[in-house]
């Protein structure tokens, strides 16, 4: 997630809970899903191929190797009613989950989360009608104000083995949440809805700390969750644009409304946006089609978007390892409370508030290119590695800002590079440092004493720790220890540690006292003085 300033604290938004509602009747594609009877252990003949299909040819191979027998599976059949003078609009469908049990230990619960739930969504929400296995209902209680759900096994599930249930679930999509950052939400103005996490999703699974069953975070990004494949099939009005992860792989027409299927390959999430107006421009870059949607008035930026785009990924492709997807799409969204962009697989939205030459609101020179090199760097740390953002959001957050400055040194030269850290790295930190104090980079993202601590501190100081890494080992050391990283950790969850290692292995350096400095310590004072906020001050032109 990018974000030009901090955003006003997250209030508690009025919240309604109906638990265990009897559903309408719902438009379901069940057709498209094939019969998934009792549990069964994954096996080397269980790939289904066709999943597989988003990731470019010349890696499909590679990735199927690290993943098979290993992801969970979701096949979902839902339909989409878009909102009414009378209605929200809703989501209703339902969900054939193939649950691979990726924990060292048996298993007799299995946990899912309810994001709709959250009390930024106001009126939204989620409702589960049931949860089967075998055809036998299973026993499922809430927590966390109704955010997750824990679901009682028919029997203790070994590692390793899988389980496949049915969830029947309704999901709620509020207009214009105030309390949110939008990514979940029909927008009155513009006419487009924003449908991240609007299925049941799993839990996050951390190897090094477990699952992650706190109350999503307040702070940082909501969602923590595993690689999975996604099988998505969505009913809906003909006339509508969907924007989504993977790739539609079919459609059908019947009468008014159209069932559009997509699959994802090997991806953390499947998330979507809608609109009956997008227009859409395209450019290839390597192997991937971009694509970049926005509103008709918003051509000239629409267009600025894509050019930003493509020249973050063949930088990233260079610096990080070849993206191995197919496509990659960046979507015009009506974000709020400051949000900037944020980060999906093969998905980002970019805030509506920097489309259009007569909005901008900001005074941060090449801001929107800011934003969208730094979700299309997500796309390696965060969508290929993943990182517990709850408990370490430097390692995404912070390594995503840092290698938007290299995008712009790669792209403009050093001159360019430095402006972006002056203004997007320096000036949020340093109005910390100075005003309060320093804190430590590394800790829970909730744990901050503020919004604007966590985002001067995981954007900005991380951001600049990472730097000195670079200027500490080398440049050939730094990427090439990015690329081992990615090799290796690429759809799993990494630690700290991992990152750290990486940076050794390369470098043949110990980077213990570095690293403690930049990440584990609030030693800012150390690095900067008066002197340095002046020279900042006058750089930027305050």
């Amino acid at each position: 997630m990018s974000k030009p300033m901090p955003p006003a604290r997250r209030s508690p938004a009025q919240s309604r809970r109906v638990r265990w509602p009897a559903l309408a009747a719902l438009l379901l594609v069940l057709a498209t899903l094939p019969s998934q009877a009792g549990a069964q252990a994954p096996g080397p003949g269980d790939a289904d191929l066709e999943l597989y299909t988003p990731v470019l040819a010349a890696q499909q191979q590679s990735v199927l190797a690290e993943t098979e027998g290993k992801l969970s599976r979701y096949r979902i059949a839902a339909t989409f009613t878009p909102v009414t003078d009378d209605a929200l609009a809703r989501i209703d469908g339902t969900v054939q989950l193939r649950y691979v049990n990726i924990t060292p230990d048996a298993l007799t619960k299995l946990y899912v989360r309810l994001y709709p739930n959250a009390e930024e969504y106001a009126d939204g929400g989620m409702t589960l009608e049931s949860v089967t296995a075998g055809g036998n209902e299973l026993d499922v209680s809430l927590s966390e104000g109704d955010t997750l759900a824990m679901v009682t096994l028919p029997a203790a599930l070994a590692s390793g083995d899988a389980l496949d249930l049915e969830i029947v679930f309704s999901s709620t999509i509020p207009t214009d949440p105030k309390a949110s950052y939008g990514m979940y939400s029909y927008d009155e103005r513009s006419g487009s809805y924003a449908l991240a996490h609007w299925i049941p999703l799993l839990a996050g699974y951390d190897p090094v700390n477990g699952w992650q069953l706190g109350p999503p975070s307040e702070f940082g990004d909501p969602v923590f969750t595993n690689t999975a494949l996604f099988d998505v099939s969505i009913n809906s009005p003909a006339a509508f644009v969907f924007v989504t992860t993977g790739s539609e792989v079919g459609s059908t027409q019947h009468g008014s409304l159209t069932t559009r299927r997509f699959v994802s390959g090997p991806t953390r999430d499947f998330v979507m946006a809608a609109d009956a107006d997008f227009r859409v421009e395209s450019i290839t870059v390597g192997g991937t089609v971009i694509n970049s949607y926005f509103n008709p008035d918003d051509v000239v930026s629409g267009h600025a978007v894509l050019t930003a785009g493509a020249q973050a990924l063949e930088v990233y492709n260079r610096l990080g390892g070849e993206y191995p997807y197919e496509e990659f799409d960046l979507a015009e969204i009506d974000l709020g409370n400051g949000a900037g962009g944020v980060e999906f697989p093969q998905l980002v939205f970019i805030s509506g508030d920097y489309y259009g030459t007569e909005n901008a609101p900001t005074l941060i020179p090449g801001f929107l290119e800011f934003v969208v090199a730094h979700e299309v760097a997500h796309q390696w740390w965060y969508g290929l590695v993943g990182n517990n953002q709850y408990l370490h959001a430097f390692i995404d957050e912070g390594l995503a800002n840092y290698l938007t400055v290299v995008y712009f040194e790669e792209t403009y030269g050093e001159e360019a590079a430095q402006q972006q850290i002056n203004f997007n790295l320096k000036a949020a930190y340093f109005a910390r440092l100075f005003d309060d104090g320093d804190e430590i980079v590394d800790q829970p993202t909730d744990d901050f004493p503020s919004q604007r601590s966590y985002e001067s501190l995981v954007y900005g100081k991380s951001a600049l720790g990472f730097g000195e890494v670079r200027a500490a080992i080398g440049d050939d050391a730094f990427f090439d220890a990015l690329r081992a990283y990615v090799a290796q950790f690429r759809f799993e969850v990494a630690a700290p540690s991992d990152l750290k290692a990486a940076f050794e292995t390369a470098s043949d350096m110990d980077l213990d006292e570095l690293w403690r400095h930049w990440f584990e310590a609030a030693e800012g004072k150390q690095d900067y003085d008066a002197a340095d906020l002046a020279r900042l001050l006058r750089d930027i032109g305050r």
